[in-house]
């Protein structure tokens, strides 16, 4: 049947978000399978009622992650592990075959991936190329993840509550369709091998769900590697564009934010695909995990959990493309809390945290520089924040007596780091 497949490529989008280098193709799929799809399923009779959406990537009848949703794009959602990917898929075994060889533009890789995209429903999609971080947009590696259904900052749109806005959203960490027993350390250290050795992986391929996250459909030793070489993932992603209302006309969101009218893109044929595109259908509800256990390996090693670390989280991420010009430095951060044209103390916060975490930076050095008292407040604390984590340092420790001496209010955020600084 999939020779019947019909893949039309419409138009290419250049991504316009700085920090977010990307392309997006924008393509129509029909008398496809929908094999690889979103689904709802019901509650079990033994569940209380709630009004939140549980779904499910399904590939066949295999869940790949299970997720828990309010529907509010500001609102964590829950993801579990799946099952896992199905050993005798030919569909995906071609599709990676596909992705190791080159390509120059993404039509080619649309051409490539035509096994995978005839198990997608009838409908418009859109492929885009872009670098991911190999973590969970929490400061955990990717391939750690729970059974149980475990909330994720990165599935949500972040709410900047200082300048009352949302924060740049966009498709940049990753949750596992294979379970972690299937992690081959000899692949890793093959695909280490070549980064070190300056060669260009072929591209992973996930697929978007919401907010910052994607399910990794191919490429999770690709990932371990880029993860333990400090590197960005190349990713191919395959989403439902997003649509928006304007005076009643229908806008295409492509995954940088930008939007454009459907009908300056779109065929009368190819409109009524885009607004009739099914979002997913009710199935019965998924086995539990006593009846059906994901194996997680016993832990991860601590190499991976160090390395997770220097890359930004999910509020991080935002903040780096809202200013991808400014320096992280003393200067840099001191400009954006206090210049008239930024003032923004708190994303200079966050972008202290996630500097003083890069292996090239001196935390203590670059967090001292943030303690005066003339610093703004989010700043100065997030300055105490990463000296409270280094322990038997005597010009730390007499910093934090200073400020037990000195501080009036014991309930000053500053004077509370100060006082537990001994105690953990």
């Amino acid at each position: 049947m999939f020779h019947k497949t019909k893949v039309n490529s419409i138009t290419l989008h250049k991504g316009n978000m700085p920090g977010f280098p990307s392309e997006h193709l924008l393509f129509s799929v029909e008398n496809s399978t929908g094999n690889l799809r979103m689904v709802r399923f019901e509650q079990s009779k033994d569940e209380p009622p709630y009004e939140d959406f549980c779904s499910a990537l399904m590939l066949n009848d295999t869940p790949l992650v299970r997720t828990q949703s309010s529907g509010c794009p500001t609102c964590e959602s829950l993801l579990a592990a799946g099952y896992g990917l199905p050993e005798d898929s030919s569909e995906i075994a071609n599709a990676l075959k596909a992705l190791c060889r080159p390509y120059t533009e993404l039509d080619d890789a649309l051409k490539g991936l035509q096994p995978i995209l005839g198990l997608l429903y009838p409908g418009l999609y859109i492929l885009s190329y872009s670098e991911y971080f190999p973590t969970d947009g929490d400061g955990r590696f990717f391939w750690e993840v729970p059974e149980e259904l475990t909330a994720f900052g990165a599935t949500a749109e972040l709410y900047d509550s200082e300048n009352y806005r949302v924060l740049p959203c966009f498709p940049c960490f990753l949750y596992p369709s294979q379970p972690a027993q299937k992690y081959d350390p000899e692949r890793v250290d093959y695909y280490r091998e070549s980064i070190r050795a300056g060669k260009k992986l072929p591209p992973v391929l996930a697929y978007y769900i919401y907010g910052y996250m994607s399910v990794l459909l191919d490429g999770h030793h690709r990932t371990c590697a880029c993860a333990l070489e400090g590197a960005k993932v190349p990713c191919l992603t395959l989403a439902q564009p997003d649509r928006i209302w304007r005076k009643g006309v229908p806008y295409i969101v492509w995954p940088d934010g930008s939007e454009t009218a459907a009908a300056e893109l779109l065929s009368p044929k190819q409109q009524k695909l885009f607004d009739h595109q099914v979002a997913g259908e009710l199935i019965k509800p998924l086995q539990t995990a006593a009846e059906h256990p994901v194996k997680l390996p016993p832990s991860w090693s601590l190499e991976y959990a160090d390395a997770a670390i220097r890359y930004p989280t999910c509020r991080e991420a935002g903040c780096l493309a809202l200013y991808p010009k400014i320096q992280l430095n003393e200067e840099g951060l001191l400009m954006l809390a206090y210049d008239d044209d930024y003032e923004e103390a708190s994303t200079a916060a966050s972008l202290l945290a996630y500097a003083a975490r890069q292996p090239e930076i001196d935390a203590k050095g670059f967090a001292m520089k943030f303690t005066g008292l003339s610093t703004p407040e989010p700043l100065r604390r997030t300055a105490f924040e990463i000296l409270d984590r280094i322990k038997d340092d005597p010009e730390i420790d007499e910093l934090m007596i200073q400020v037990l001496v000195d501080c009036i209010r014991k309930d000053d955020p500053i004077y509370q780091i100060a006082d537990r600084h001994w105690s953990s």
